[in-house]
């Protein structure tokens, strides 16, 4: 079974950019631990960060909403950390070598669909 949840916030410190979303329709006592791995909604502009548990996944959507604070990520060299309302924070293990290689295989590739290629572009670029 794979659930999703979506980021609600976000709030950038000094050394980590925090997104927080609200956990609690997890059962409280899910072990959740990073899987490293992003995938793409084109559907719904938004990356998709992957917690796994022993069972199944969650989908943490990240939309375009918070898309600025990724790139924050990227540029300033800060950890992203998920905080989740029941189960504390969980850091975004691999988010930064992940999201670098979508931005670079999004861009200029209308496969993703226009509106995911030219928002990417937008906010992400250019991104060294």
């Amino acid at each position: 079974m794979t659930t999703r949840l979506e980021i609600t916030s976000c709030e950038v410190k000094e050394d980590t950019v925090q997104f927080s979303i609200n956990s609690e329709s997890l059962a409280k006592d899910l072990a959740l631990e990073p899987s490293g791995q992003v995938l793409v909604d084109s559907d719904s502009l938004s990356f998709i960060y992957i917690l796994e548990t022993e069972d199944s996944f969650i989908y943490v959507s990240i939309p375009k909403d918070y898309w600025s604070d990724m790139k924050t990520v990227l540029t300033d060299g800060k950890d992203a950390v998920l905080q989740l309302s029941h189960h504390g924070s969980i850091p975004m293990v691999g988010l930064k070598d992940e999201l670098e290689y979508l931005i670079q295989n999004i861009s200029g590739n209308a496969n993703y669909g226009s509106e995911m290629m030219n928002s990417v572009e937008e906010i992400f670029q250019p991104v060294k």
